[in-house]
């Protein structure tokens, strides 16, 4: 279900779009929306775009002049396309014991996008795709792609917008929560949007409404496919966010969500995973010149499920960032996060999971960033046990000049199996969820823009 969250892929892989790719998702356009974040980053985003050390720009957002691709104009269309080639070292592909999914590999990864330059309304669209091969497990490579539109038509002093994307995506067995699979599974997801800002003054009120459609391929587990239709879900989503703005670029937000989950091909003889969700939020986001930025959003999330033996969840949810830019050339991003998430095994209904990052950032030359970056997830499952992972690593990018990027990253997970869980094999005898791990990813990677 829509739930307020951070990416659940193991953290600190995701914090560098090279490394997104690898852990089975993929950059901009591939980006897999297998949940929608309702993160305080989400709410309040980060890194005004600027020079130097305009308010609120980071080393990440600043403006670098001759180093950024610019698009190609095409009428009242800017066009920009992106090809990625990367070579990579994977220790462990599909987070199994031991080192027996090894290998040494190539990421080729593409993205094209086009938006209007229109004045009142606006229109955009991308395309992309990821295709990675491992050169000692060649039936393990595998193609993802994903189609994105977005339009927006201003009524009044705003837009009604509406979004849609479709993702086609390998998910690997290397995440908490999901099921455990030998091979990648491949997974689809359809989800749209829409939604308008009604504007009084220092209030602003909207409302949005979502339908997800989530469908999940076959794993592969001791040699044979298990199937994962059970988890194929349908999901409606509803709310209004109101904002107040206060003195400078502090603001208020609350935030209240209706959501529906229904599991459709649920599993004979298996409960019913099917469920309904409010969840309440609020929020204060404070920028403090441009030194410190403070952003917090708490509340909790009610879950009630159609099973009578799974009862109802009431959970606490909480995403809070921290952001501290002491100097044009640093920037220190801290997060953490309270959320509900959906099933995605036969073993539990569904579960809370808490996570910490922190990203240092750091421009050592106006060409040349340096990253370093660290994660902690832990898993409660509803049925009971619990799981974690940690992850750190860094990277350096250098900027060649604004059509080639050249990049290094290097990333270490060391994930456990759940402890203490009941009903962890599903009806064929497999393990259902993701199990103990540790994989390192050695990353080289350049990239092509206009």
């Amino acid at each position: 279900m829509l739930s307020l969250q951070f990416d659940r892929r193991p953290p600190g892989q995701c914090l560098h779009w090279a490394l997104a790719v690898l852990c089975g998702g993929s950059l901009l356009a591939l980006a897999t929306p297998a949940r929608a974040q309702a993160t305080a980053g989400t709410y309040f985003p980060t890194g005004n775009v600027g020079y130097d050390q305009d308010f609120g720009v980071t080393v990440l957002s600043r403006v670098r002049p001759g180093y950024e691709a610019t698009g190609v104009q095409m009428g009242s269309f800017t066009i920009r396309p992106e090809l990625d080639q990367s070579i990579f070292d994977n220790t462990n592909i599909n987070g199994t014991p031991g080192s027996g999914s090894s290998s040494w590999g190539s990421d080729t990864t593409g993205t094209i996008s086009a938006a209007s330059d229109w004045l009142r309304n606006s229109l955009s669209a991308s395309l992309g795709f990821d295709h990675q091969q491992f050169f000692q497990l060649p039936s393990e490579s595998f193609t993802n792609w994903n189609i994105g539109l977005g339009g927006g038509y201003t009524i009044g002093d705003s837009q009604l917008y509406a979004t849609y994307s479709h993702s086609s995506y390998n998910q690997l067995g290397t995440t908490i929560g999901t099921q455990q699979s030998d091979t990648p599974a491949l997974n689809t997801t359809d989800t749209g949007e829409i939604g308008y800002t009604f504007n009084f003054g220092r209030f602003a009120v909207t409302p949005t409404l979502d339908l997800s459609a989530y469908r999940f391929g076959p794993v592969t587990a001791g040699g044979a496919q298990v199937s994962q239709s059970y988890l194929d879900r349908n999901v409606i989503a509803g709310g209004v966010e109101t904002r107040y703005a206060l003195t400078g670029a502090a603001g208020v937000l609350f935030v209240v969500r209706g959501i529906s989950s229904d599991y459709i091909n649920p599993q004979p003889g298996q409960l019913n995973n099917n469920s309904t969700a409010v969840q309440v939020l609020g929020g204060i986001d404070y920028q403090a010149e441009a030194i410190w930025r403070y952003s917090l959003l708490v509340g909790v999330q009610y879950t009630d499920f159609a099973a009578a033996e799974y009862g109802s969840e009431t959970a606490p949810i909480v995403s809070a960032q921290v952001v501290y830019t002491p100097s044009g050339v640093l920037t220190v991003t801290g997060s953490a996060t309270r959320s509900v998430q959906d099933t995605e095994t036969s073993s539990s209904n569904g579960f809370v999971l808490s996570q910490a990052n922190v990203i240092v950032d750091y421009e050592l030359l106006r060409n040349v960033l340096l990253e370093g970056r660290g994660g902690f997830q832990y898993a409660t499952y509803f049925q009971g046990g619990s799981q974690a992972a940690e992850t750190v690593g860094g990277g350096v990018t250098w900027l060649i000049n604004q059509y080639v990027h050249l990049s290094v990253n290097d990333d270490y997970t060391n994930q456990n199996a759940p402890s203490g869980s009941e009903g962890t094999l599903n009806n064929q005898g497999f393990t259902n969820l993701s199990g103990a791990y540790t994989q390192n990813i050695l990353l080289l990677s350049l990239r092509f823009g206009l």
